[in-house]
């Protein structure tokens, strides 16, 4: 894993720049970079990508073919398709969910946003979430992009992710930490 990390840092980096050297196309390429790492972690698309009898341009131009389908060919941009072709000179469109996860963290920093996920045993209101989120924005100095998701095993209380964080106030997890405590 940490060797399919360090080959997608680089092409995460140049997308990153070439994003960046379109004015307010971040955001864009995030998209793009999306659909693309879903069109090469289909498993028939896998195989496809596989087969050392298509050449590295009929692998690119179905990869970018099916991208422009699923997405809409308006929505893709020259720059990106060259993108996705040198990948596939270099036979790293496997690699395309890497990039896109390392892309995804240097726009999260760029633009100063973390993601970061609300799990609770019931679910939230709109207020609750809100004040959720402000008091992690505060925490964090960082705008927070907070996903709410229930886990009904958690009995009660909340779990907050975002990042390296994990606050868990959830009545299981302290039950943990009480067996633990009793334990030692």
């Amino acid at each position: 894993m940490a060797e399919t990390i360090t080959i997608a840092r680089p092409y995460a980096r140049a997308a990153f720049e070439l994003a960046q050297s379109e004015k307010g196309a971040l955001n864009q390429w995030s998209e793009m970079l999306q659909v693309a790492s879903l069109v090469s972690e289909d498993e028939a698309m896998r195989h496809l990508l596989a087969n050392p009898k298509l050449s590295t341009t009929q692998k690119s131009d179905v990869v970018i073919e099916l991208c422009h389908d699923l997405y809409g060919e308006e929505k893709f941009t020259e720059i990106f398709d060259n993108f996705i072709r040198l990948l596939a000179d270099n036979h790293r469109l496997t690699m395309l969910p890497e990039i896109a996860a390392i892309f995804e963290k240097l726009r999260a920093e760029a633009q100063r946003t973390v993601q970061a996920q609300l799990i609770t045993a019931f679910p939230v209101d709109d207020s609750q979430r809100e004040k959720v989120a402000e008091r992690l924005k505060e925490r964090l100095k960082r705008e927070v992009i907070l996903e709410c998701t229930v886990d009904e095993s958690l009995i009660g209380g909340a779990i907050i992710r975002a990042g390296d964080l994990v606050i868990d106030g959830s009545a299981q997890g302290q039950l943990t930490r009480l067996a633990a405590v009793l334990r030692q």
